[in-house]
């Protein structure tokens, strides 16, 4: 194996913020996903559920924009969110009274979440994560 490549292969390896933000991100959905398992929903459900209720009424299309999703993604969800009876797809999006209980319900589970995920991270990280943008009814 050439020396450049090794060479080259660990500092890739060791400095990749790519790689260091895909396991975050990894981390981050387990956290999320365990303390909201007893909802029957995940993080990112969670959140798009959150979405379309700030949203009022909205499309698939604005959703994935607001969250910056792949349209397969949304499509996957929202079908499970349909199906689960938590969002009303008939007229646009519309969260549904058992999807606004399900937000309630779920709020307690997200705060132990979110209390973990902090815990996780190193302050400043901590503080990197809160000054992202984050998805805002109006944008």
């Amino acid at each position: 194996m050439p020396a450049d490549a090794t060479r080259h292969a660990l500092e890739i390896a060791s400095d990749c913020l790519a790689s260091r933000a895909r396991r975050l991100e990894r981390l981050l959905t387990r956290i999320y996903d365990d303390a909201l398992r007893g909802h029957g929903l995940t993080g990112s459900q969670l959140g798009m559920l959150v979405a379309i209720q700030l949203s009022g009424q909205a499309t698939a299309t604005t959703i994935g924009r607001r969250l910056d999703l792949e349209k397969s993604t949304v499509s996957r969800n929202i079908t499970r969110l349909v199906a689960a009876g938590l969002v009303d797809a008939s007229d646009g999006l519309r969260i549904t009274t058992r999807g606004a209980a399900a937000i309630t319900a779920c709020h307690p589970a997200w705060r132990t979440a979110q209390r973990a995920a902090k815990k996780a991270l190193h302050p400043k990280q901590g503080r990197l994560l809160a000054n992202l943008p984050g998805h805002s009814p109006r944008t």
